[in-house]
């Protein structure tokens, strides 16, 4: 498509910075098109365009068929020039309508798609039929069945080659009907690819759901355009969405939670009524405190409101793009979900799909990583880490394995953990021993990888006392390499201090409960009775002993 192109520039997790460029229109990816009416707005399209630096936005091409005999205007004028517009419109061909309120929508492929061609849209919609979570499988996989007909279809209806057209992907709960749709829409030539039927999932905070239908229209579908979701608008919930695939979202949440009274903040939604200040410094909150923006009349409290929530909405897509260009994406992730329980939930869901967030890790990102919440723990780098130490060799003439716990400070940066290898060093026989770290985040870390990255770039390790789980994974992984080396390793030995110098240079003591390495004394003698296990409490012993 020369027309059409459109380039990644970087990446993290699964947040892509791209460009879409149409033309000589441009969109960088991840991006929000907000919702405008085509006939009244209380934010002009023009000011969406040059005030908030909007690239594009989203109309409704149903609205304007539906009422093009009283409206002849727009079509002679055509949408740019009616909305007074100069980025990228794209237009929903009616299926929303169709999916919000049950079928009740009367029209066809061949009315919408070409008056939304003539409308002049940079981005049709085809005429999808998006699946409910009520549907049967049955009624799911005809609907699914017909918009793939349909996109067929319309590939041999087009008559313009300067559009990028959505190909919306369905299956709502049903995850072979998503790989269908995925499978089946990745075939044809579309500009970008929708997920579609999540409105209503969206709006009752069934963002789990969200989550798992993403990750698996993402493990389906081509890679080499943008990735839309269809209704997706509250900020808290972009960083995640970004994270696990998405590059696009459309919504009128900023207007329509407005005229309820309702503020986005970086901690959730609040109703404005509910505020004594604003915690937000946009144009909006700096010209009105919090009694002042209660007291507006309706309809200026409204454009006040909604005019705040888009500053905010762009200020978490700059912020997603910032993490992605240094590669901090789930630390943003980790802050953003504890706004609200449900978007914890829906982080957790992540875990089910390993596989996917492995292969989508850039080696050239190595920024330390932050142990913030348990779900730290998972992470694609430290988890890929743990892996390939769990494949380690010792060398064969290397009998005696010597365990260290890791500190306050990563892997052997400990300031004791320094002076404990120092005076390893100073034994006779040093070269027979096998030096390693034992972290509650990273697992067993061989001294000759402890700098490996992420080994030796990353922070805060957890309390593994209230984890079983990842006490459990850590167990199993030390297991697997001592399984390889049972044959090389006859004695291990552990140092279980009584206290440890932190990096402060304070005398504090070590807790040995909340740490792994108390953990894998019986783990060992349970599967290795041939290797003699010996606990220490301090170097001295331990060199002594």
């Amino acid at each position: 498509m020369g027309y059409y192109s459109y380039d990644i520039k970087d990446y993290d997790a699964g947040g892509r910075i791209g460009q879409l460029k149409l033309g000589d229109k441009i969109l960088d990816t991840p991006n929000l098109f907000p919702v405008v009416n085509p006939f009244r707005n209380s934010i002009s399209p023009r000011r969406l365009y040059d005030h908030f630096g909007a690239q594009c936005l989203f109309t409704n091409a149903y609205i304007i068929y539906k009422n093009r005999e009283n409206n002849p205007g727009i079509i002679s004028k055509k949408l740019h020039e009616h909305l007074d517009f100069p980025g990228i419109i794209a237009t929903d061909s009616g299926g929303f309508q169709d999916y919000m309120y049950a079928g009740d929508i009367k029209l066809t492929p061949e009315e919408i798609e070409p008056f939304q061609e003539n409308l002049g849209s940079d981005c049709p919609v085809i005429l999808d039929i998006p699946v409910q979570t009520t549907d049967s499988y049955e009624e799911a996989k005809w609907k699914v069945d017909v918009t793939l007909k349909r996109a067929e279809e319309n590939i041999q209806r087009r008559t313009r080659t300067d559009t990028a057209w959505f190909g919306p992907i369905h299956g709502s709960i049903y995850p072979d009907l998503l790989k269908r749709s995925a499978l089946g829409m990745s075939k044809y030539d579309y500009g970008i690819y929708a997920i579609g039927g999540i409105v209503k999932t969206f709006i009752d905070y069934r963002f789990d759901l969200d989550v798992a239908i993403l990750l698996e229209v993402r493990k389906w579908l081509r890679a080499d355009r943008p990735l839309h979701m269809f209704g997706l608008g509250l900020p808290a919930f972009f960083s995640l969405a970004v994270a696990c695939g998405a590059d696009t979202f459309d919504s009128a949440a900023y207007i329509l939670y407005a005229k309820d009274d309702r503020y986005f903040t970086l901690t959730g939604t609040r109703n404005i009524n509910d505020l004594i200040e604003l915690p937000c410094h946009c144009p909006i909150c700096t010209s009105f405190s919090a009694n002042e923006l209660k007291k507006l009349p309706k309809q200026e409290r409204i454009t006040a409101i909604a005019e705040h929530n888009l500053y905010h909405s762009y200020s978490e897509l700059k912020a997603i793009k910032q993490a992605i260009h240094e590669g901090s994406l789930w630390d943003l992730v980790e802050h953003r979900v504890h706004a609200h329980p449900k978007l914890i939930k829906a982080l957790k869901k992540t875990q089910e799909y390993p596989d996917y967030f492995d292969g989508m890790i850039n080696l050239n990102k190595t920024r330390g990583q932050k142990y913030l919440t348990s779900f730290s723990f998972h992470r694609a780098h430290i988890r890929r880490y743990r892996n390939k130490v769990s494949h380690f060799k010792i060398p064969k003439d290397r009998n005696t394995v010597i365990v260290l716990p890791e500190l306050d400070l990563p892997s052997s940066n400990g300031i004791s953990v320094i002076e404990w290898i120092k005076e390893l060093k100073n034994m006779e026989s040093y070269e027979k021993k096998q030096i390693a770290i034992m972290s509650n985040l990273m697992g067993f870390i061989p001294l000759e990888l402890s700098e490996m990255f992420p080994a030796g770039q990353h922070e805060g390790s957890g309390d593994i006392s209230e984890n079983n789980s990842h006490k459990k994974i850590i167990l199993e992984e030390l297991i697997k390499m001592l399984s390889i080396n049972v044959k090389t390793v006859d004695s291990i030995q552990i140092l279980i201090p009584k206290e440890f110098i932190s990096e402060y240079n304070e005398v504090e003591p070590f807790d040995p409960f909340s740490h792994i390495i108390s953990c894998i004394e019986p783990a060992i003698q349970e599967r290795f009775s041939g290797i003699n296990v010996a606990i220490f409490n301090s170097i001295e012993e331990l060199i002594n002993g």
